[in-house]
């Protein structure tokens, strides 16, 4: 049996566009057999994934949201059944992160989707495929929602992001401990655990974070005034802010961040909330 998990809700109400394509490639792949189409605000994904055999195929249509809800769905199980994603979403970081900067329609979730980094906040304990954050990042994606529900269209996140650092955006002081190391910081802009590269579709904040190898990555940016942050944003999309000396990245198991204030928290692009910290293990 091969099926197809779509959310019509996804990708700003357009999670329909292009399931054509979608199905063409699944007759490709099993000739002669017309996939099942799961609508996943209708049935419940997790259960129909782990109700499929090791010969059994899958695909989910989504990028990062969708692969966010469905690994807390499974809550830690692997189905048995070969998983694949197909690229569908508006930032594709994780996809990228796996495939590289010109990443493939699909790729298999299976090997990526076990052992992953549980991150709690004041509003409960959740799992996260690329990364669990606060700062400026996180405040661009609370906002970015809410303008998404006012107005039912997409965003323009750099303006969006460049707007707030230059207004609204307010830094406040944290300290971020690492394996029991901890570490006092003014002027937090950004204090994130990754177990991806990438966030926000395509900034590579975390340049030699390997997903694959057991650690988290750390970063925090602090220590800038307005300008600096503005200028030093060109080097974030590069990878090349980890020279700044305001930038700190160390690798570990377990992160705990304390903010002197609540901040705006995300997870894979998702807004959490308001909260004066995070606490992560992998």
């Amino acid at each position: 049996m091969n099926c197809i998990l779509f959310n019509p809700l996804s990708n700003n109400g357009q999670g329909t566009e292009g399931l054509d394509a979608v199905i063409a490639a699944a007759g490709r792949r099993h000739p002669g057999e017309t996939p099942r189409l799961v609508d996943v605000t209708k049935e419940d994904e997790a259960a129909v994934l782990l109700g499929l055999g090791p010969e059994d195929e899958a695909i989910v249509c989504g990028g990062d949201g969708t692969l966010h809800y469905l690994i807390n769905a499974l809550d830690g199980a692997v189905p048995a059944a070969s998983v694949y994603l197909w690229r569908m979403g508006t930032g594709n970081d994780f996809i990228r992160d796996v495939m590289g900067p010109a990443p493939e329609q699909m790729v298999r979730l299976n090997d990526y989707i076990k052992d992953l980094p549980r991150g709690t906040t004041a509003d409960g304990t959740r799992r996260f495929l690329n990364n669990l954050s606060f700062g400026l990042d996180g405040q661009v994606c609370e906002l970015g929602e809410q303008e998404k529900e006012r107005l039912g269209r997409q965003i323009n996140y750099v303006q969006l992001t460049l707007w707030l650092a230059l207004r609204d955006f307010k830094p406040v002081n944290a300290s971020v401990t690492v394996d029991g190391e901890t570490r006092r910081y003014e002027r937090v802009w950004v204090a994130s655990a990754f177990n991806g590269r990438y966030v926000g579709g395509g900034v590579k904040l975390a340049p030699d974070q390997d997903r694959t190898g057991g650690e988290l990555c750390c970063v925090v940016l602090h220590g800038m005034g307005r300008i600096m942050a503005l200028l030093n944003m060109a080097k974030a999309l590069r990878g090349e802010h980890v020279k700044m000396r305001q930038c700190d990245v160390r690798f570990g198991h377990e992160i705990t961040v304390t903010a002197d204030q609540p901040v705006s928290v995300n997870m894979d692009g998702e807004p959490l909330g308001r909260f004066t910290g995070f606490r992560v293990v992998k």
